[in-house]
């Protein structure tokens, strides 16, 4: 199937998430098409990747998204080439990128990752740690806290994720109003349908949308 296609498929399963296409293994042709289709919400896993293709696709009004883990010494590079960045799980991440932003005058949007499944080999702030970064990440100035992220365990059975995803929409519900948080980025394409019934108004789309 095309992207198209495939794009139709997903955003009327949707309704009114929103989507972040992830083009870490999308072909050229299929970014494009994506382009051509009108979706400029781009979502890229590393600072270099995204450098590229943001050069490579600099005529449209894309919408970078960074999903992957963010190094310090890459906070000045990420922040003038994404408008969110989904992965601030440290105090000293957030540090970086609120210092970087105030070079250029940039009010950096962020999601806190969260490690919702405590998996130690995954990126993502403690639930136990989750309100005091919050705090921390609103006293920034050049910060400007927009949503939560969470990658569920990897589980064989999909609907095995929902109560990760039912913890999270908690989370969210009791952090959204006092930090003036507004999606929750949640589900990927193996188990984006239970996400958005569990609550998320954002999800993270790459094989779905690029398979054949």
């Amino acid at each position: 199937m095309s992207v198209k296609t495939n794009l139709q498929k997903i955003l009327t399963s949707l309704d009114s998430v929103q989507l972040v296409a992830v083009t870490k293994y999308a072909a050229p042709e299929q970014i494009q098409e994506l382009l051509d289709c009108g979706h400029f919400i781009l979502g890229e896993n590393k600072v270099q990747s995204a450098a590229l293709k943001a050069e490579q696709y600099k005529q449209y009004p894309v919408q970078w998204h960074l999903l992957g883990h963010l190094q310090t010494n890459k906070a000045k590079q990420a922040v003038r080439i994404f408008e969110v960045i989904q992965s601030v799980d440290s105090p000293k991440i957030a540090a970086a990128i609120d210092h970087e932003a105030a070079k250029i005058n940039k009010r950096q949007k962020i999601f806190v990752q969260v490690n919702i499944g405590r998996e130690p080999q995954k990126s993502g702030i403690a639930v136990e740690l989750l309100a005091d970064l919050l705090v921390y990440c609103r006293d920034l100035k050049n910060i400007r806290l927009w949503g939560l992220m969470a990658i569920a365990p990897n589980l064989p059975d999909k609907e095995q994720t929902r109560p990760y995803f039912k913890e999270m929409k908690e989370l969210f519900d009791r952090y959204a109003a006092p930090y003036g948080l507004e999606f929750l980025s949640l589900g990927m394409s193996g188990d984006y349908p239970s996400a958005v019934q569990e609550g998320a108004n954002m999800v993270r789309i790459g094989s779905k949308l690029f398979e054949e």
